[in-house]
């Protein structure tokens, strides 16, 4: 991180900026992380690789974060979904400029149940539930009054919406987490987290 940021006094919950950082970096992942039953869901950058080797990224809502385990959910048909298929490993990233705090999480990744999956789409947005209907390629080459006329019809014809079977989730099973915080009277400081045969190894670096 640069800059950019404002730092914060150290003060926040699960700061890493003093005290002995605990032993399972999951404390301070909930700590960071807002309650799923937040309905402003936290933006994370998600990061694949193409076919050919190639970093890919984009943004993504996470939908959970609970267990051990991040979720977000997406188009069965997007780029990204075709990619955690062909090469289940992802990173995502979060970050709070207001707070000085960034969060890295790599790790394997999994599809998700069926309840999650509708357990996640349930706490969407109607807007967001609507786009999961009708955000099709078809859909997007039509003129933009179609699309809102389309759009208005679907809406008025389903008071009540289940997820479509285009509607997936997954699972990222972190093994490598990177917690970053800035302060207003010292320098930054970050909290690296590996997995090692079962148990996390800390080490503790500058930021």
């Amino acid at each position: 991180m640069d800059g950019t940021t404002t730092p914060v006094d150290g003060s926040a919950a699960g700061s890493i900026q003093d005290g002995p950082l605990p032993a399972d970096p999951l404390l301070l992942l909930r700590a960071w992380l807002p309650d799923d039953d937040d309905p402003a869901r936290p933006v994370a950058t998600l990061a694949t690789v193409d076919s050919a080797g190639l970093p890919d990224a984009r943004a993504v809502l996470l939908s959970s974060a609970r267990d051990g385990v991040l979720t977000f959910h997406t188009d069965g048909r997007s780029r990204k979904a075709a990619q955690l298929r062909a090469h289940p490993t992802a990173a995502l990233v979060l970050a709070w400029p207001e707070r000085a705090r960034q969060l890295v999480v790599r790790g394997s990744v999994v599809a998700s149940s069926g309840a999650e999956e509708r357990r996640a789409y349930a706490r969407r947005s109607r807007h967001l539930q609507l786009l999961a209907w009708l955000n099709s390629d078809a859909l997007a080459q039509q003129e933009r009054a179609t699309r809102e006329a389309e759009w208005e019809r679907f809406d008025r014809a389903h008071d009540e919406l289940a997820p479509p079977e285009t509607w997936v989730g997954f699972v990222l099973q972190p093994t490598e987490l990177l917690l970053w915080e800035g302060s207003v009277a010292g320098p930054s400081r970050r909290a690296h987290y590996r997995l090692q045969q079962g148990t996390w190894r800390l080490e503790v670096r500058a930021g």
